[in-house]
């Protein structure tokens, strides 16, 4: 079977668009999860930040999930030792928000030293690749010099014996 098979499909409504499953264990898993089949999901992970929407009913059913949100949600927050002690609408809103990017918070300094140190980084990383290519042609040139001598010592050798 090719790895971009993906033979094993969910008959459940709702679920017609899903490109399907390449292993048996991924549709149990999903209809385990999904659709409370086969016993439902094994455990319920929660999050421990008590103001998020998930530190209680719908958890995760997996630690990796787990994992990955507190990752994405609770990034700058601090952590949960220390108090966490952020109000219900900072972490509704926090869920919510999709992260900045580019300038426009101060960070023109921060990007002009990383260019620099980028170029330096490349100047260096361009020396190295001349120095490489440089001894490779010795050493292309240190071989052909060889391989002529023995060629030459080979020839004289045979002239000795015949």
């Amino acid at each position: 079977m090719d790895k971009h098979d993906r033979p094993y499909k969910c008959p459940a409504d709702g679920c017609e668009k899903l490109p399907g499953f390449t292993y048996s264990g991924g549709l149990l898993r999903h209809q385990r999860e999904v659709h409370n089949l086969h016993g439902g999901p094994r455990k319920q992970l929660n999050c421990p930040h008590p103001n998020c929407k998930r530190h209680s009913g719908k958890g995760f059913s997996r630690q990796e999930n787990l994992n990955e949100h507190l990752r994405r949600v609770h990034t700058d927050s601090g952590s949960l030792e220390n108090g966490g002690d952020e109000t219900e609408d900072d972490g509704s809103e926090r869920a919510g928000m999709k992260r900045k990017r580019g300038p426009g918070r101060g960070d023109d300094a921060d990007l002009r030293a990383e260019m620099a140190r980028l170029r330096t980084e490349n100047e260096e990383l361009r020396r190295q690749s001349d120095l490489q290519n440089a001894q490779t042609q010795e050493c292309k040139k240190a071989i052909f010099l060889l391989s002529q001598t023995l060629a030459i010592s080979q020839h004289n050798t045979t002239e000795l014996w015949t």
